[in-house]
């Protein structure tokens, strides 16, 4: 059985149970066998953490970036080795995906963090030197990274952006591996150990267990040890720990499933339905739809064009091959979903026509329904349904439109479609302000899937999308201050304050209140 890393050792870990990884492509199972920890694993790994955190409190922040840096070089050394992994077990492609998009995204996030580390802009500093107050983010203590299983590397448990934002704020991280892909992990939580021992940084930094059971998941964010927990992944576990985190007063974000809402203004349709219909079918099947910001319901006026639109858009759907999805038991969650729909009273408008081959392979499928049946059962046609599926929304008029619209619970992502030539402005201003109030990040004629790491990104959004609302789970310094909180140190004297803090200027440039208002510097 393959180790857990605790307290800056690779050993056996006191599992009450084990499994094993599955090859989407074939659906068999992998040979390794991992680990499932008992609580007496976990508490280890809080108690290390807790030491560790000690130490990182008195670490200059130099340091903390020396690791983030060194840990990206020697991530960038086995990439090829972690791309195998990857895809061996999520079935998502070599090319691009994996080596040529994500691989990338997940040293870049390793790198900006080191720059925010140095940087430290994330802190917040602020000076009122006539009354001597001064306060600044300071990190939060252990943070829990549980990950999603359709990303293995940019949100892996040690490879990922919640994992990089939280060693920037000074925090150690337990990582609890996605049973979806251990073996990245594993692979990933070597290397971490190679460029702690080499940056000098406490060896509990970075600690990784495989697997644990429900409750002790539940246990371990709650645990008053714990500074805050990041997970991303289904709404079922991820409000089963949130609401554990939150009944015992710790901190947690989560983000978890979205609909992601696309809006088709009719100018837009009637000037260019036959490409948004491609745009559409791209963002639906790119990784076999396994991104947290898929098109989950695309709103459409029912006209002329939108018949049209209709008619493309199936046509596509149908002569779309099946794809292979991260394992079985998503693609038996897309099939319930799928079911859910039709029993809500969607209609089966198009699949793609190929048989089925392997267990693990779902036809990316399209379905329809009435804008009046939304309004009727908004829970159950508003629902997420992780995969290469998607709902067309069809609307008798713009009035219809916007109280459809109105029905979708928060989301990560919102696209508004409208025409180039202007003809949509009335119904545009009249219809974003519904999308603004239920997604984290508006787009504009563009599919909602694909985002850029950088630091005005805005990855969250309004419950049941992620919690709390100012969650980002991109966008450094932003994302970095979810696993910090404020320290205000009044009357101290010059020798006793973080350097930062003191009236020498630092190479932060911190606010400072002057004569009445605040200036930088």
């Amino acid at each position: 059985m393959e180790p857990i890393l605790v307290a800056g050792a690779w050993r056996a870990a006191e599992a009450i149970d084990n499994f094993r990884a599955v090859d989407p492509s074939t659906g068999s199972l992998r040979e390794a066998v991992w680990p499932v920890s008992g609580w007496s694993d976990v508490k280890a790994a809080i108690h290390a953490a807790s030491s560790a955190a000690a130490e990182l409190r008195a670490t200059p922040p130099e340091r903390l970036a020396a690791f983030l840096d060194r840990y990206a070089e020697r991530l960038a050394s086995i990439a090829e080795q972690l791309v195998a992994a990857s895809h061996a077990e999520t079935g998502l492609a070599v090319t691009p995906r994996l080596a040529e998009v994500e691989l990338p995204r997940m040293l870049d996030q390793l790198r900006q963090a080191a720059a925010a580390a140095r940087e430290q802009t994330w802190r917040m500093a602020m000076i009122d030197s006539r009354r001597n107050i001064r306060s600044m983010a300071m990190g939060l203590g252990p943070v829990v990274v549980f990950p999603p299983g359709n990303f293995p590397l940019a949100y892996g448990g040690v490879t990922g952006g919640d994992f990089a934002a939280a060693i920037a704020a000074g925090n150690p991280v337990i990582a609890k591996a996605h049973p979806g892909h251990p073996s990245v992990s594993r692979l990933a939580a070597v290397e971490a150990l190679a460029a702690v021992e080499e940056t000098g940084l406490p060896r509990a930094t970075v600690q990784l267990l495989h697997g644990i059971a429900a409750a002790d998941g539940e246990r371990l964010v709650a645990d008053p040890r714990v500074g805050a927990t990041g997970f991303t992944g289904s709404q079922e576990a991820g409000k089963r720990l949130f609401a554990a985190a939150t009944a015992a007063g710790r901190v947690i974000w989560v983000e978890m499933g979205s609909v992601n809402p696309v809006v088709l203004l009719p100018g837009a349709v009637a000037e260019r339905g036959d490409a948004i219909a491609g745009e559409l079918v791209a963002s639906v099947t790119g990784s076999a739809g396994q991104f947290c910001t898929k098109p989950g319901a695309v709103f459409v006026v029912d006209d002329a064009a939108g018949e049209a639109f209709v008619r493309s858009l199936a046509s596509r759907f149908a002569s779309t091959q099946p794809q292979v999805l991260l394992g079985p038991a998503g693609r038996a969650r897309l099939v319930a979903a799928i079911e859910r729909l039709s029993q809500a009273g969607a209609t089966l408008v198009a699949r793609g026509e190929a048989a089925v081959a392997g267990p693990c392979e779902h036809p990316p499928t399209l379905l329809t329904v009435a804008a009046s049946e939304v309004l009727a059962r908004p829970d159950r046609l508003l629902a997420e349904a992780f995969g290469n599926a998607t709902l067309l929304v069809r609307c008798r008029s713009l009035d219809e439109l916007a109280r459809a619209v109105a029905c979708v619970q928060g989301s990560l992502g919102a696209s508004l479609y409208a025409a180039h030539d202007g003809r949509d402005a009335t119904a545009f201003a009249a219809i974003a302000p519904f999308l603004v109030e239920r997604s984290g990040r508006i787009i504009e004629n563009r599919m909602p899937t694909g985002l850029a790491v950088t630091p005005p990104m805005q990855h969250g959004g309004p419950w049941p999308s992620a919690g709390p609302p100012f969650f980002s789970a991109v966008g450094m310094p932003w994302s970095i201050l979810r696993f910090a909180r404020r320290v205000c140190f009044d009357g101290f004297s010059q020798h006793n304050l973080p350097e930062m803090l003191r009236d020498a200027p630092p190479s932060c440039r911190p606010w400072r209140y002057v004569d009445g208002g605040w200036t930088r510097g």
